[in-house]
């Protein structure tokens, strides 16, 4: 059995909550880290509670609510997913599941770069467009879904 397998309360994905804590929580640590109060260290420490908490709990009710409308076994299956009107819901939730992990491994690139340094220092000025840009579009995503 996997962590995937573990029954959760729900088998409906719901993004308020995830999207209030990434407001309250997570959106002002993103700004102290553009505004350069804070390091790449630090915003990868104050990340990591969010992302290993409420998003992954969100995470998995995405995978089961998919394994439950669809048949999957959570096993490779070739092909993309059917164009099926019964899996609109976890199929609308994936690129929130998609863009969380893209974010996590740009902040993990953004510490690996500049460590205890600000994002003044980055020599790659395209990667704070980008962080800056997911911020915005990720908020705008999971506001999308919102109930």
């Amino acid at each position: 059995m996997t962590i995937a397998d573990r029954t959760l309360s729900t088998t409906s994905p719901d993004v308020g909550p995830l999207l209030k804590e990434y407001r309250e929580q997570f959106v002002p640590v993103a700004m102290d880290y553009l505004e350069r109060r804070i390091s790449a260290n630090e915003l990868r420490r104050r990340w990591k509670p969010h992302y290993l908490g409420t998003f992954h709990q969100y995470d998995l009710t995405v995978e089961q609510a998919w394994r439950q409308q669809s048949g999957s076994t959570g096993r490779l299956e070739s092909g993309g997913p059917p164009a099926d009107p019964h899996h609109e819901t976890p199929l609308a939730h994936f690129p929130v599941s998609v863009a969380y992990n893209n974010l996590d491994r740009l902040i993990e690139v953004l510490a690996i770069e500049l460590g205890d340094q600000t994002v003044d220092k980055s020599r790659i000025r395209e990667r704070t467009v980008d962080f800056a840009h997911v911020i915005d579009s990720l908020d705008a995503l999971m506001a999308s879904l919102d109930n």
